[in-house]
Order: structure tokens, then sequence, then C-alpha cells
């Protein structure tokens, strides 16, 4: 009996010795995908930052618009017409007869038409140009501050995209690696079930120590085609952020890996941020174009002078009676009354200034409240990664002893089972630690303002 248990000890032995060898090396299917080529793919596809491109060229195009008022403004025109017009309906009467001559004669009767028929012609070139528009000038300099909010705009936009990149990055990591657990859990329960039937065999186990090793085979794979499923689910999440066809396989090339970070200071953290982040930049910009609004809504009260001037040919036809001719004005215009519709301008204007304004100051609170809860956030993950990491090499020792107990018929696999489960939880819960500490890391960089600069692999300099 002892040298069955024997062989039966050596045969766990050397079982678990080819389970915990690693699988021969094959050659990883997919398109390589760095965490710097996420990015990098992610900026150039995605749509937020796509529409955020396209909104600077808005941007420029209003500025352009705004500036035209300044310039002068100077326009071709040439006409020709031949016209009939009716002397009779503009109030001239040539069919009465004229009074005695002053020899004292008798009148004449000249019996003029009462249409006529002529051709005109003229060509001329004509200018205009603004001499004094305070509104006018404000609306451009409101333009060229939203030119420079469209900037901060992008600026925003591709701090977020990079974020989600490097987060969906994380998930299909952490989603591969959740994959590979579940298949050492299946391998381990394989070797675990074919334990129970070799002591049954020799008469150490029961028939019920193999039903149960096989329950836990079944529920072990069945979280592998949960996790499979889950991993699928990410990539296409990934393969859409970045840019890459759908169906594609991806083959990530940085591994998730526990790079503590060293913090500064949270008050030197927080002055960083209000002084990187694009959000405190583009709700400034937009405060101060909201108050060259303000003012351009109340430089519609003051006059505004303009010049025109126009000269060209004028005749019946371009070579009959054509003569140089010409006009020179300036004009100046006067607001008097106009029902209140600058009042009404001015207090919307007002009211558009003070939103912004608590705008502003919502942001700087919120980018506060990132900076400490991201800061707050990976000091407890990074203990707990430690922890995770303990807990693991401890669910394993029992796996190990639990066998080594069963092996020797000391006791039925309900250790064992129960080991299995620590096992698989201990690694479920390190991948989990593991992956919301690196999106942590990358909470705390996109808190800053530097989610473009993240890296897996190196710990972010403060």
């Amino acid at each position: 009996m002892r040298s069955i248990q024997a062989l039966s000890v050596a045969a766990l032995a050397l079982s678990l010795i080819v389970a915990s060898l690693p699988a021969l090396a094959e050659a990883p299917a997919g398109r390589p995908l760095s965490m710097e080529q996420a990015i990098n793919g992610a900026l150039a596809t995605n749509t937020n930052a796509l529409l955020a491109r396209a909104g600077q060229k808005e941007a420029a195009g209003e500025r352009v618009q705004a500036r035209a008022a300044f310039l002068p403004h100077i326009s071709g025109q040439v006409s020709e017409s031949r016209r009939q017009t009716n002397l009779a309906a503009q109030g001239f009467d040539f069919g009465s007869d004229i009074g005695p001559d002053l020899a004292g004669g008798p009148g004449l009767d000249l019996n003029f038409p009462t249409t006529v028929t002529y051709n005109t012609f003229d060509a001329r070139a004509k200018l205009r140009q603004t001499l004094f528009d305070y509104s006018a000038w404000k609306d451009y300099q409101s333009a060229k501050i939203g030119e420079r909010a469209a900037d901060a705009q992008l600026a925003v936009a591709r701090e977020q995209v990079a974020s989600q990149a490097e987060l969906d990055y994380v998930a299909y990591g952490s989603a591969q690696a959740a994959v590979q657990a579940a298949e050492a859990d299946v391998r381990q329960a394989k070797t675990l079930r074919k334990l129970a039937r070799d002591q049954e065999h020799v008469g150490v186990a029961t028939g019920v120590d193999v039903t149960r090793a096989q329950a836990r085979l079944a529920r072990d794979q069945a979280t592998l085609a949960q996790r499979r499923a889950a991993a699928v689910r990410a990539r296409i999440r990934l393969a859409r952020t970045v840019g890459l066809p759908l169906g594609q396989p991806i083959h990530l090339t940085d591994p998730l890996v526990f790079r503590p970070m060293p913090l500064g200071s949270a008050t030197t953290d927080i002055d960083s941020a209000l002084a990187d982040r694009p959000e405190i930049t583009m709700a400034r910009l937009q405060i101060a174009r909201r108050q060259h609004d303000l003012a351009s809504a109340r430089g519609q009260r003051l006059p505004t002078l303009g010049l025109e001037a126009d000269y060209g040919e004028s005749g019946n036809t371009p070579s009959e009676n054509s003569r140089p001719t010409y006009a020179v004005g300036a004009t100046l215009s006067v607001p008097i009354f106009d029902g209140g519709r600058i009042s009404g301008q001015v207090d919307a204007a007002a009211s558009r200034l003070n939103q912004q304004q608590i705008r502003f100051r919502d942001t700087q609170d919120q980018v506060e409240q990132d900076v400490r809860t991201s800061r707050e956030t990976l000091t407890e993950l990074a203990a707990r990664v430690r922890a995770a990491r303990a807990n693991l090499t401890l669910a394993k020792q029992e796996l190990d002893r639990s066998q080594d107990r069963f092996a020797h018929g000391v006791t039925d696999n309900v250790e064992v089972v129960d080991a299995q489960s620590s096992l698989a939880d201990a690694r479920t819960q390190r991948i989990d630690a593991l992956a919301e500490y690196t999106r942590a890391r990358i909470n705390l960089a996109a808190a800053l303002g530097r989610a473009q600069q993240f890296s897996l692999t190196h710990p972010m300099t403060p």
C-alpha cells in the first residue's frame, strides 16, 4: 500500500512539474501594437480629435470674416440697357399749344411724343471702407481669441482621446491576462482531476472526490469561455478607438507591469495641473472672448464712420456720349433709438460672461479634485497590488499543501478544491488590482495634463 501511495505521489509530482512548465513559445498572432502606437493611431483617426481639428479651421474662418469689416471692399459693375419711358406718366405734358410768340404771332403746336426710347450704359468700380466701428473691432478681437480657444479645444480633445486609448489598451491587456489565468486554472483542474482518478484507482479516494474534481474543472472551463468572450469585446473596443479594422487580431507589445510612481506634494501637482491642463487654458480664453463680446454689444451705441467712392464711365453706349463720372462721400451713423435692441444684447452678453466665469471656477475645482482623487487612489491601489501579490503566493502554497495531504491520503479533496478556488480568486484579484493601479496611473497623468506622454513601462516623472 505504501508503494502504491509512493507511486501516486511521484505521479502527482511529475504532473505538477509538467503543468508548471511554460508552454512552448508560439509566435503571437495579430498585429503588434504598443501603447505609443495606440495613442498615435487614436489621435489620427478618432472622431473627437478630427472634429476638434475641423473646429480650428472654422474658428480661423470666423476670424477672417470679422477682419473683413476693416479692409477695403472693392467691387466692379458694368450695366447696359435699353429703356422706353412714358413721359406723360412722369407728369410731363408736351401736347398743349405754346402761347403767342413775342412778335404777337399765333402759338405753335409742338406735339412732343409722350414716350421716348433710349440706351444707357455704365461701368464703374466702387470702394467702401470702414473708418471707425468700435463694435466690429471688438468682434474681430473676440474672433481672434476664439481661434486660440479652438486650439485649446483641440488640445483637450487630444488629451481625452489619448487617455481613452490608454484605458482601452489596459482593458484589453487585463482581459488577456484574465484569459491566461483562466487557462492556468483549467490546466490545474485537469491535473487535479487526474490525481483524483489515480487516487480512486489505488483505493485512496472515492468517486465523490473524482466528481468534485470534475465539477471544479467544468466551472473553470465555463469561466475560461466567459473571459475569452470578454477579451474579444475588449479587443474590438480597442481596435475602434485606435482606428484598426474591428476584426483584426491584435498583439499587445507593452505588458501590464507594476511601476511604483514617485509622488511629489499635492500642492505642486495641483499648481502644475492648473498651469498645464488645456481645459483651464480654454476656460480662460472663453472668459476673455465673452468680455470682448460684451464690449462689442456696448460699442453699438457709438457712432460709426465709413467712406464710399466710385469711379467709371457713363453714357448711352460704350462709344456714344460716354463720359467719366465719380462720387465720393463719407457716412456718419449715430444710433438714436432702436427699441431696446442694444440693451437686450448687452444684458445677454453680460449673462454669458457671468456663466463663463462660473464655469471657469468649476473647472478649477474639477482639476483639483481630479489631482487629489487620482493621487489618493494611486496610493491605495499600490498597496492593493502588493497585497494581491502576497495573497497569490500564499494561495499557491495552500494548494501545494492540500495536494500533498490528498496525495498521501490524509484527507479528501475538499481542501484541494477550496484551495483551487482560493488560487483562482487570488489570480483574478492580482490581475484586477494591477489593472486598476494602471488605470489610476493613467488618470493621474490625465489629471496633470500629460496623458499623451504616458508610458506603461516608465513611471511618470513628477
